[in-house]
């Protein structure tokens, strides 16, 4: 019996060691090429047909190891949905924090997880992308905070919404998009910060401010299908207004809710088949040794928080 738990041990400890290969070889690897959102959205012009998907994410926060290793693990099953071949996957979605504190490093590994990514990447900026000189930084490794592109049937508009507002100008030109957008037969819209919070435990309560209430009724004026968001680090979703609004967080950035709320390692994947718009959410197993290290105490702390209280 102890020869059979050192053995398992041994085991244990090997592929936790092998788990921490993809983080390490990410740091020492040279910088590779970067590219803009503009970039990334000229790619999708040639695209035609009304049958494709796309995958959203979001907080990374690439910089921090713990984040880093997660994101890699979460790339690696990005890239085999083309297995599948049911329909092209023709871009990934950022909805904000893909750095950890706005830092020249931070930006840098970020470079080098989206390189790993074998479809074109279009980010959105978020509150820790602002930290420090990470405007600046931000404007290089990804261009424009906010843009609007188009791809096969569908219309996207991509908004900063940092501070947790809109100002009028921005409002002004979120309505001038949605009105390009009744052209095409689906409209998305991605921004970091959701108009009302998806988790009712959260301390984040945006729909306590006016703006959440107007730009939800902008959003069911002109029909858009989804609002993508990020920064709670969960996956949750809901409908309000004939407007689906989907937050999916978990990018990299390990989740302090209870797994069967929605804290988890996670992608989602969006397939636009002419008409309809569904999406599926992948739940991500988190690197071994990150399991170890947090995810396993953060769901035993729960579970015993549940059971004795």
């Amino acid at each position: 019996m102890k020869k059979s738990a050192k053995i398992l041990a041994v085991i244990i400890l090997a592929a936790v060691i092998y788990s921490l290969i993809p983080v390490t070889c990410l740091y020492l690897k040279n910088d590779p090429v970067q590219y803009t959102n503009d970039q990334a959205a000229d790619k999708l012009k040639a695209n035609m047909g009304e049958f494709f998907e796309f995958i959203v994410t979001s907080d990374c926060h690439s910089g921090l190891a713990l984040d880093d290793s997660a994101s890699l693990k979460s790339i690696r099953h990005m890239n085999r949905e083309k297995r599948f071949q049911k329909a092209p996957i023709d871009f990934v979605e950022i909805t904000g924090d893909v750095s950890f504190r706005g830092s020249a490093w931070d930006y840098r590994i970020f470079n080098g997880i989206r390189s790993l990514i074998k479809m074109p990447v279009i980010c959105a900026m978020g509150n820790h992308d602002n930290d420090g000189d990470g405007p600046n930084l931000f404007k290089k490794y990804i261009g424009k905070d906010e843009m609007s592109f188009s791809n096969r049937n569908s219309y996207f508009i991509v908004l900063n919404n940092i501070v947790g507002d809109l100002t009028e100008k921005q409002f002004a030109y979120l309505e001038e998009e949605l009105k390009k957008s009744l052209a095409y037969r689906h409209r998305f819209i991605f921004t970091h910060k959701p108009p009302i919070s998806p988790y009712q435990q959260s301390w984040y309560r945006p729909e306590l401010s006016p703006w959440a209430y107007a730009f939800m009724k902008l959003c069911e004026k002109y029909r858009v299908d989804i609002v993508f968001t990020g920064h709670e680090h969960m996956f949750k979703n809901g409908n309000y207004g004939g407007v689906r609004y989907v937050t999916s967080g978990g990018g990299g950035i390990i989740p302090h809710i209870p797994a069967g709320d929605g804290g988890f390692l996670h992608y989602t994947v969006v397939r636009v088949y002419g008409d309809y718009v569904d999406y599926e959410v992948r739940r991500i197993f988190p690197p071994l040794w990150e399991f170890f290290a947090y995810y396993m105490w953060k769901d035993v702390f729960y579970f015993l928080k549940a059971a004795l209280f």
